[in-house]
């Protein structure tokens, strides 16, 4: 359904202007009635997977936020020891969090993503929806 409303938009905006003694190619007022009948018929399937999903959406708001800790985690700064740049004498960094404590966090995270995400899969298998 998005590439049929891409390809009525693409219509629309590429037929609407043409030159007055050169004929259109198609009749730009149908694609305009097919494309808004579409984007309509867009929103009644949102809509209705917006009302079947209620049941998961603890879950979709969960893996939403695990994924934005995986970015933050990804991050952190975890440069630790003694450290030269550009031929500048050393300096020594030290952290609170390093890298085996961000990536076993990543980990736990992913693994929690995995889990939800098996239970959406095996609910989205199993409902269905009316439009």
């Amino acid at each position: 359904m998005a590439q049929k409303i891409a390809q009525l938009q693409h219509e629309v905006q590429n037929e609407n202007s043409a030159r007055f003694d050169d004929p259109r190619k198609i009749k730009v007022e149908d694609s305009m009635t097919d494309l808004e009948q579409s984007v309509n018929n867009l929103i009644k399937i949102k809509i209705a997977i917006f009302i079947a999903s209620t049941p998961m959406r603890e879950h979709i708001l969960k893996l939403s936020e695990l994924k934005s800790r995986i970015f933050f985690l990804q991050t952190i700064d975890t440069k630790e020891g003694k450290i030269s740049n550009y031929g500048d004498d050393p300096v020594e960094y030290i952290v609170v969090y390093d890298k085996i404590w961000v990536k076993n966090k990543i980990l736990k995270c992913e693994e929690e993503i995995d889990n939800i995400q098996e239970e959406l899969d095996t609910f989205n298998h199993k409902t269905e929806i009316d439009v």
